[in-house]
């Protein structure tokens, strides 16, 4: 070979490298945001009092703690919002050449401003106050329709702006801010999962910082200006003051560790969550956006899912079984008299010709029903009956049940929806998670009737259901199949146990592995560790991540049933519970949730959004008492 050859091949394989390697030192260089370390507790709880004695009429001292000394990029600011009974009362914004001296301008700053000084004594007590202090900025990118998608990293930027003319006016957005005024991940990335978007929505919040800088927004567009993005060091005060201030990253602190104890108070939080949402006639506040306080009712027409009011009300059975907490019992019963009642004034009832009574759970209003409502209507009815013995729900539970055996065909598969007007089951339609319910259900009335043919068509349900992934890539891609593996450990566990349902339930579990994210892995993200996420540019959704663990959990199981209990399966599923229980409301991370949306024990949709859904608790918190059992053992064989 000639060295000019030698040259031209060596230069074909490395310049696309060092071209790649170029253009990403060039963003690296341009983009990215060093920030300095964040301040130790004692100068946190320096600043802290000097802001609090302000806000109780207090004589203000600048602090002298030594980190407090640390010079400011642009004089901060240092951004003190204060809080009451989670509604944002005052910003005040402090600049100063150190954080000391911007600490003490925001103090001063809260003497003349007339949301605080109308407050009385037992209000500047009860307030709560947040602190950000901006540590550094960088550029945005605001106008390229892709990259702005990217512009901001959710949560943990805020956005800025400077008036070119008058560089003294400046409007600032902090991070958390960002979301909790609904200005992040707006824009779906598909039509299919609406609640899956990215980027900011830029006109709303050009908004906000025209109206905080008292500029009409009719001559906002005419004055020349200068944005940018930027991160702080952020904290808020404990709920025990006596505590130093928690330092916050995505607007929460850390949460509380994996223990049996936390993990079953956390569960009980969102069960009281729940009971807290359910209406008088039964039906459950569906939706509730915890920084407004706004959210559906349930006495009035409006959004609500069938499947997801069964599947939360049996959540509820599942935890009355396990911590026999009385205080569940009524809602439980008022949500099932609800679920009867639908059933009755829906007409979703007929005898076949052999006598054999049928029935199915169908919304008002509705013509056809749907499989998962009454699938989990039977998992709600029977998992109680497994708590508390009483049988008087059994006669609906099976009239359900004798439904979706007639809804089965031969080979083991589920006809999904049935049009009650005409009795005609649609052969064609099929929707996700219905079939892996319908199996649980069919595993769960074995469980208290040890009728035959429940374990039979459970068994062939779950045969079909693992069987469809037999072909080519059928163990490289997965559907959202959480329900199969519950199910499988549920039938497994009481009636038979077979390897291709385990083997289906592994690959499944190491399938949702990959996206999990593990100590070290995104020092820009370690607060996403544990979570099931997508893609880096992309917030994980909070509800698969309880939904994948609920199912890893009942693999592990199965995996114990067979004789091969997965450690690293159980580490890998309480690092996501870690995760989960940092996202879950508390008293220590509720300075923005409004005293009318009773958020304690909520998870909302993700770190980037604060609407709750029913089934959003149900299923974080199932996994969460459910996985009581793995923290146990994972604390003994630490101890041995």
């Amino acid at each position: 070979m000639t060295r000019r050859r030698a040259l031209a091949l060596a230069a074909v394989w490395t310049l696309p490298s060092l071209v790649f390697l170029a253009i990403v030192a060039k963003v690296y260089g341009t983009w990215r945001i060093e920030v300095p370390p964040p301040l130790g507790p004692e100068a946190r709880t320096q600043v802290m009092a000097t802001l609090r004695s302000a806000l109780e009429g207090k004589a203000v001292v600048e602090p002298q703690h030594p980190e407090l000394a640390r010079r400011l990029p642009h004089d901060g600011p240092l951004a003190a919002t204060i809080y009451l009974e989670g509604r944002m009362l005052a910003r005040l914004d402090g600049y100063g050449p150190t954080i000391a001296r911007a600490a003490r301008t925001a103090a001063e700053l809260m003497g003349h401003h007339p949301a605080l000084v109308q407050l009385d004594a037992a209000q500047r007590a009860a307030a709560e106050i947040k602190v950000d202090v901006v540590v550094a900025r960088g550029p945005i990118e605001r106008d390229h329709p892709v990259l702005q998608l990217v512009a901001l990293h959710p949560g943990v930027e805020g956005l800025g702006v400077t008036l070119t003319d008058d560089t003294t006016v400046r409007s600032l957005l902090m991070p958390d801010e960002m979301f909790l005024m609904g200005l992040l991940a707006k824009k779906p990335l598909t039509t299919l999962m609406p609640e899956i978007g990215m980027g900011v929505e830029f006109a709303k919040a050009d908004q906000i910082l025209a109206t905080r800088v008292a500029i009409k927004w009719s001559d906002w567009g005419k004055r020349a200006r200068t944005y940018y993005r930027f991160r702080t060091d952020a904290f808020v005060e404990a709920p025990d003051r006596a505590q130093p201030p928690l330092p916050l990253y995505r607007g929460l602190p850390d949460g509380p560790p994996v223990t049996p104890e936390t993990l079953r108070a956390a569960a009980l939080d969102g069960a009281r969550y729940l009971v807290e949402h359910l209406g008088p006639n039964g039906r459950y506040i569906y939706e509730r956006n915890l920084t407004s306080g706004q959210g559906t009712d349930p006495l009035r027409p409006g959004p609500y899912s069938i499947p997801r009011h069964c599947g939360t009300t049996y959540f509820l059975a599942e935890v009355y079984r396990i911590t026999k907490e009385e205080w569940l019992r009524e809602p439980i019963e008022r949500a099932f008299a609800h679920m009867n009642d639908l059933v009755i004034a829906g007409g979703c009832t007929r005898t076949l010709p052999d006598g054999t009574e049928l029935a199915c759970v169908i919304d008002k209003g509705g013509t056809v029903a749907n499989l998962g409502s009454t699938a989990l209507g039977v998992v709600a009815l029977a998992e109680y009956q497994r708590a508390t013995g009483d049988t008087r729900y059994l006669p609906l539970a099976t009239k359900l049940t004798n439904w979706m055996l007639w809804m089965q065909r031969p080979d083991g598969s589920f006809r999904h929806r049935y049009n009650v007007k005409t009795q005609v089951a649609d052969d064609k339609t099929m929707d996700l998670y219905f079939s892996g319910e319908a199996a649980l259900a069919l595993a769960r009335m074995y469980e208290v009737t040890r009728d035959e043919r429940y374990a039979k068509a459970s068994e062939e349900a779950l045969d079909w259901l693992v069987g469809w992934y037999d072909f080519f890539i059928g163990g490289m891609l997965y559907g959202e199949e959480h329900w199969t593996c519950i199910s499988a450990e549920a039938l497994g566990r009481i009636y038979t146990k077979k390897a291709a349902w385990l083997d289906f339930c592994n690959g499944l579990a190491r399938f949702w592995g990959e996206s999990q994210p593990h100590p070290g892995e995104r020092p820009d993200q370690w607060d996403l560790v544990g979570s099931h996420i997508m893609t880096p540019f992309v917030m994980p959704q909070n509800t698969p991540a309880g939904s994948h663990t609920e199912a890893r959990i009942s693999t592990y199981l199965l995996g114990k049933y067979h004789g091969q209990p997965s450690r690293a399966l159980r580490r890998e599923i309480l690092e996501t519970l870690h995760y989960l229980l940092r996202q879950q409301i508390r008293p220590d991370n509720d300075y923005a949730v409004v005293a009318r949306a009773k958020g304690l024990g909520a998870v909302p949709a993700n770190p980037v959004d604060r609407n709750v859904r029913i089934d959003y608790v149900q299923h974080v918190c199932s996994a969460m008492i459910r996985a009581v059992e793995l923290a146990e053992e994972e604390a003994k064989a630490a101890a041995r």
